[in-house]
Parts: structure tokens; sequence; C-alpha cells
């Protein structure tokens, strides 16, 4: 037990503040999504075809040399598409929102004027760039096996009283938020290893997916179909799922995420439609997807605090004031945890002080 409670404290008050802050930058993140509507609206889908369409004409005159990343289409039917463009030799990547009832397009919005792009990075790589994500993996590790020290050290003095206020702090909170954190730590860790999720996923037994539902060849030839036609074929082809998001095409094929009953909020069933003649050539439902792609149905949604169905307003209020909670616990923990480490290490500079003094005096 000294193992653990020395190097979880020696670590701890390290690590700590860096995955308080990440947890922090994801709470208010999670607060500047839109909040659902009360009684969403059921998707207008000629009316999002015809603007999708109108929208993406008018981007192309205002931004030629900008490509299209994905179009993502809104819960609500009155909300405006929203549109990830990449950069260009004149722009910066950005959004653009498309207006559904005129399909006028509106202005870039440009990564670098959000503090959500900060946070963004922040988040995801400690502006650290694509080191980040490896910076973060060991932290994740390595806090987990923290965490699971401070668990066994607390379960062997928990009925010893705590000798400052603030070890009494960081025990109450310790314990009650361990599980939360582990899980954060937990699904951050897979979302930013997905390609070692996938192939850990993929050897396991009997993974292997099932036939599409629908199957044709790809079609050849120049883009003919517009956007807004494939996803009028995808919501025919799958009236069942909601369209979530659109990809422009590739390999002459345009694919449309779409939800269904999935816990995922972007979906995890795919339509891909023929980019020359809108013609459906297969459709891939989440049931159908491999455990090394279905596994993000449960961990995704964990890790943003997303709540299973159409919670509505209250569910997603709730859930956001519970994952603010888990942020704030971490915050508390890693204050208590540096307070009563640098008090130690003042108590034991005192020590070694007075007792040299001691020696020097005897000594005399």
């Amino acid at each position: 037990m000294k193992f653990s409670y020395q190097w979880h404290g020696r670590l701890g008050w390290i690590l700590a503040p860096l995955l308080a802050i990440q947890a922090l930058g994801g709470a208010v993140l999670l607060w500047m999504q839109p909040l659902p509507a009360q009684q969403e609206s059921p998707p207008a889908v000629q009316a999002w075809a015809s603007a999708v369409d109108q929208g993406l004409a008018a981007l192309a005159r205002q931004y030629p040399a900008a490509k299209i990343e994905y179009v993502n289409l809104p819960p609500d039917a009155q909300a405006p598409v929203s549109v990830r463009l990449l950069a260009s030799s004149s722009n910066e990547s950005g959004w653009a929102d498309i207006d559904v009832v005129h399909g006028t397009a509106g202005e870039l919005r440009p990564d670098s004027s959000q503090a959500r792009t900060l946070l963004y990075g922040l988040h995801e790589r400690l502006l650290l760039a694509d080191v980040g994500p490896w910076v973060l993996r060991a932290i994740a590790l390595i806090a987990l096996v923290l965490v699971a020290m401070g668990l066994r050290v607390w379960l062997r003095m928990r009925h010893l009283p705590p000798a400052t206020p603030w070890r009494r702090v960081h025990r109450v909170i310790g314990p009650v938020f361990v599980l939360p954190v582990a899980m954060m730590l937990v699904t951050g860790f897979v979302l930013r290893s997905p390609e070692w999720a996938s192939a850990a996923m993929s050897a396991w037994p009997g993974q292997t997916a099932a036939a599409p539902g629908v199957a044709a060849p790809a079609a050849s030839g120049p883009q003919t179909a517009t956007l807004g036609q494939a996803l009028v074929a995808a919501v025919s082809a799958l009236p069942q799922a909601r369209p979530i998001r659109i990809y422009p095409p590739r390999n002459g094929q345009v694919r449309i995420r779409m939800r269904g009953d999935e816990w995922h909020p972007i979906g995890l069933n795919n339509v891909f439609v023929s980019a020359s003649d809108a013609s459906v050539l297969r459709v891939v439902r989440a049931a159908e997807q491999p455990l090394s792609v279905r596994y993000l149905n449960v961990v995704y949604p964990l890790h943003l605090g997303t709540l299973p169905g159409t919670p509505g307003l209250a569910g997603a209020l709730v859930a956001r004031v519970l994952w603010t909670l888990f942020a704030l616990a971490l915050a508390g923990l890693a204050l208590t945890g540096a307070v009563q480490r640098f008090r130690m290490k003042a108590k034991t500079q005192t020590a070694s002080r007075k007792h040299v003094e001691c020696k020097g005096i005897q000594a005399q």
C-alpha cells in the first residue's frame, strides 16, 4: 500500500490538472452543442434536398476552390443545414449555413474565428498537433493506474480519520466519482485510438459483417445527380431511419449516414447512392456492421453524454449537468491533491530544517 500511496501522490498532482482541463473543456463543448427541441419536426426531405442543392451551388460560386467535407442535416426542419468546407488557397476551413426556407448560403465562418475550434484542439490534442493524441493516450493509461492505486489506498484507510480538511474532501470526492472518471478515461482512450480498437474488435471470434441489404455495381461516368437527389433516394431506400449527414461523391458513390434506433447520435446506417443517376447501390444497416464499427454505438455517446433514444430537452439537460459535475469533481480532486502535496512538501522541508538545527545545537 505504501507504494500505491506514494506514487498516487507523486504523479497524481501532475496529471490531475491536465485531466481537469480536458474534462472542463469537454463540458464547455457539450454545453455549446444545441439543445434538442421539445418537439422535433419530422424531416422535410424534399425541402432539405432543394435547399442543399441551391445552397451548395451558391457556395460553389462564392468559394470555387473550397471542397465540401460533409453536409450536416439539422434535427429540426426549420434549422439551417450546416456545410463543412475544407481549406483552399484563398480561404481556411470553416462552416457555412444554408437556409432551408430560401435555399441561400451564409458567409463562411473560419475555424480561427470560433472558440469551439480552440476548445476542440485543447480537448483532443492538448494543442500539440500530431503529438497530442499520443500524449493523451499515455496520460489516460497512467491515470487509470493511478485511479486503481487511489482506490486501493482508500479501501485500506477509509476508517482512519483524515489528517486535514483537504484530505477529507479528497476522500469524499474520489470514491464517488472514480467510476465516471474511469469511464471517461477508457472511452476517451478508445476514441483517440480507433485503429487499435477496430483491430482488437476484428480479432474477436465471429465478427464477420452480414451481407448488405441492397447491392448493385457502381455506376461509371460523370456526376450528374445532385446531393439533394441522392438524399431523396436514400430516404426512400431506408424510410425508418433519419438522414443525418451527406458525404460528397467518392469513387462514383454518395454516402448518406442515417440514424434509426441506435444510441449513436450520428447513426450507424449508411446508404450508398450512385453519383451519376441517384440510384441506390447498397444499404448497410447498423445491425449489419461488424463489431469493430458497432462498438462506437456505446463508446461515442457515453463519452459525449448522449442518452439513448430521443430523451428530449429534460434528458439532455440532466446528462449535461451530470457530465459537468464529473468535470468539476475531477477539478476538485486536482485541487485538493495539489494542496496536500505542497503542504506535505512544506512540512517535510520544515522538519528537515529543524533536524539540521538540532544537530547544530548538539554539536555546539
